[in-house]
């Protein structure tokens, strides 16, 4: 017989929301580096392809995703492209972009020396945000699981 329970155990094994911290914290540094991917429009779709790929945690991968936020996407992507720039070396190809007389048709021409910089940093910026988010989750995850389980036990007394 199909019943609540045997729904909620199918639902729970689909978002492995019992994996261990190590699965739970790579799904969310995961998800963190798809936050700072340039690709604007397609974290959340890449987020749920990925955890579905790699078989990971999908509201991990999402929560972590989500860092990149109408708030953050500003700051994120401009420290990417600085990031970029420092990088490549390209502060003497860099011309100011004029805003007025940008068009359709030479909207490319004004952002390709912009580009490739951009996609540097914005990829090392993520593996580095990724490196940090790893330990926070794992640890974060460890501790909750481990408080809940002392509240259990002191609900049972």
């Amino acid at each position: 017989m199909i019943t609540i329970s045997y729904w909620r155990g199918k639902i729970r094994a689909m978002l492995h929301l019992d994996d261990n911290p190590h699965r739970i914290a790579t799904a969310f540094s995961l998800g963190v580096f798809i936050a700072f991917s340039p690709f604007i429009g397609l974290h959340i779709i890449s987020a749920f392809f990925l955890a579905w790929v790699l078989r990971l945690n999908a509201v991990a991968v999402v929560l972590g995703t989500l860092l990149n936020n109408p708030f953050t996407m500003a700051p994120i992507f401009g420290a990417g492209l600085w990031v970029g720039v420092e990088i490549y070396g390209r502060h003497h190809l860099l011309n100011p972009i004029h805003w007025n007389d940008l068009t359709m048709v030479n909207f490319f021409s004004h952002i390709e020396p912009y580009l490739m910089p951009f996609l540097l940093g914005t990829t090392l910026l993520g593996i580095a945000a990724g490196l940090i988010a790893y330990p926070c989750a794992y640890y974060s995850v460890k501790e909750y699981r481990h408080l809940r389980h002392r509240a259990e036990e002191s609900s049972h007394v």
